[in-house]
């Protein structure tokens, strides 16, 4: 095997090589690339998962059932899309198909709005987490979920940013809240505060 490969200088057959050494080739290869990976990567797995993405058109609500488990602990949501109309996508959290609907949802929110502006707010007892404003131009929120499976109490960390006018007008917020019941979720429900909402939401697990 005497050639290898441009970055990582794998050593990998030639086609003069005799049969017989494909074996032990195949196990040179594998070692090197193993032992690369590690490396790179710190540990033997990779530091997040995509776990689901999601499409949707013209919708009232999106529901990602069964992505949070005993596997992982701490979880990464983006939706990136945009809604009919200028409105708020709230978050609700699931288990075995249903939204948990009950008054356990407290948030605070501070918006920062064309770098001048800033407002903070604060809502308890609620039915969902709201707050992430939308419109139709272009909306992105980011959402960092902490325990949801867990028989604890779920907590997140969350900002969205909302462009109204191409480079000259925009919206920013960071967002962060707890659901107080000590419960287990699998899933997370994306509704709309009025018309629809069309985009993609990703979820992403961070290995332990």
């Amino acid at each position: 095997m005497a050639t290898t490969t441009p970055n990582y200088g794998w050593a990998v057959p030639t086609s003069t090589d005799l049969v017989k050494d494909g074996a032990t080739a195949i196990e040179t290869l594998g070692d090197a690339i193993d032992a690369s990976m590690n490396t790179a990567l710190g540990t033997k797995k990779a530091g997040m998962v995509l776990l689901n993405t999601t499409s949707f058109s013209a919708v009232a609500s999106q529901s990602i059932n069964d992505v949070f488990s005993t596997t992982y602990d701490n979880y990464k949501l983006h939706f990136i899309g945009t809604t009919s109309t200028e409105n708020t996508i709230n978050l609700r959290m699931r288990v075995a198909g249903a939204d948990n609907s009950t008054s356990n949802y407290y948030f605070q929110r501070t918006i920062s709005k064309d770098g001048n502006n800033v407002t903070g707010s604060e809502a308890l007892a609620t039915t969902s987490w709201a707050g992430f404003n939308t419109n139709t131009t272009n909306s992105i929120i980011e959402v960092e979920m902490f325990s949801p499976f867990l028989a604890t109490a779920t907590t997140f960390l969350g900002r969205y940013e909302k462009v109204e006018t191409l480079a000259t007008v925009h919206e920013t917020a960071t967002l962060s809240g707890i659901h107080n019941v000590a419960s287990s979720f699998t899933g997370v429900t994306y509704t709309v505060g009025g018309g629809t909402m069309s985009g993609t939401i990703s979820v992403y697990a961070y290995n332990k």
